[in-house]
C-alpha cells in the first residue's frame, strides 16, 4: 500500500465518513495540532529520567489518538463511533493534584527552561493550548465536549510537570 493517495492534491481531505473538507478546515487545525502536540510529547518522554512520568505520556499520547478521532468527526451520528472516556479527564486531574502537591508555592511569574526538560513541558503545555483555542473555534458536538475539556486539564499538566522539572535543575 502507498503512503500517498494523491486525493488530496487540490487542498482537500476527507474526514472520518467520507466529508470532503478544505485542507483549511477547522477539524484539521485541531487534529494537525493535537499531532504535533504528540510529537513534542515524544521529545519529552526522552528527556524524562522518571519512569512513571514517561509511562504517563504514553498514556496521554494514546488518548490523544482517540481525541484525533473525536474531532475527525463532522456531525454527532459519525462521533458517536468513537466515545472519549470520561474516566481520562479523572486520570489527568489526579495526576495533576499529585504533582501540584509536592511542589512549592508559587511566588513570581515562572520563565520556561530552567532546564531542557521543563522549556519541553511547556512547549506542550502552548501546543496543547493551541489545540484548545482551535477547538472553541468550532461548535462542539456533544460527543466532544469530554475530550475539549481534556484539552483543557492536559495544559495544566503540562504546567505542573514543567514545574516538577524545575525542581531537578
Amino acid at each position: 500500500m502507498k503512503v500517498y493517495t494523491k486525493t488530496g492534491d487540490k487542498g482537500t481531505t476527507s474526514l472520518i465518513g467520507g466529508k470532503r473538507v478544505e485542507k483549511s478546515d477547522i477539524h484539521l487545525e485541531i487534529y494537525g495540532t493535537l499531532d504535533e502536540l504528540s510529537s513534542f510529547i515524544g521529545l519529552l518522554k526522552c528527556e524524562l529520567p522518571d519512569e512513571e512520568d514517561a509511562a504517563n505520556l504514553d498514556k496521554i499520547q494514546k488518548i490523544l489518538t482517540t481525541i484525533n478521532f473525536v474531532f475527525a468527526c463532522p456531525d454527532e451520528e459519525t462521533g458517536r463511533r468513537f466515545q472519549f472516556d470520561i474516566e481520562n479527564i479523572k486520570w489527568i486531574e489526579n495526576q495533576i493534584d499529585t504533582i501540584s502537591s509536592a511542589l512549592p508555592p508559587i511566588n513570581d511569574f515562572l520563565i520556561p527552561g530552567t532546564n531542557k526538560t521543563n522549556a519541553l513541558a511547556n512547549v506542550c503545555r502552548t501546543v496543547c493550548r493551541r489545540a484548545e483555542r482551535n477547538i472553541y473555534r468550532m461548535e462542539i458536538l456533544d460527543c466532544q465536549k469530554d475530550a475539549a475539556i481534556f484539552i483543557n486539564r492536559l495544559s495544566d499538566y503540562f504546567f505542573v510537570l514543567g514545574r516538577k522539572a524545575e525542581l531537578k535543575s
